[in-house]
C-alpha cells in the first residue's frame, strides 16, 4: 500500500493516494483498510473506499464500526481502481 506520508503532509488522511486530488470525507481515522499481507492504513470513508477499490484481497479492519465498514465496501464496489484517473 502506497498511501500515507505525502497525504498527511497535505492535510489529508493516510489512505489518500498522492495522485488522488480529492478531499477527505469525514474524520481521517474513520476506518482502517488492510491489504492481503496485513499492512494497514487508517483513512476517511472516501479515501478508504478508493484505496480498497484498487487492492487485491483488501478488506476493512474487523473492528471498524459496522456502518462505516459497510459504507466503505459499498463505495469501493462502485469504483474502478485508481478512480481519480477516470474522473471519479
Amino acid at each position: 500500500m502506497r498511501a500515507g506520508r505525502d497525504a498527511r503532509a497535505a492535510g489529508r488522511c493516510a489512505a489518500a493516494q498522492r495522485e488522488d486530488p480529492t478531499p477527505c470525507d469525514g474524520p481521517a481515522d474513520t476506518v482502517t483498510v488492510l491489504d492481503r499481507l496485513g499492512h494497514e492504513v487508517a483513512g476517511c470513508v472516501h479515501h478508504a473506499a478508493r484505496l480498497l477499490a484498487g487492492l487485491d484481497g483488501g478488506r476493512v479492519h474487523p473492528f471498524a464500526p459496522v456502518a462505516r465498514a459497510v459504507e466503505v465496501y459499498v463505495r469501493a464496489r462502485a469504483l474502478p481502481p485508481r478512480a481519480w484517473e477516470v474522473g471519479l
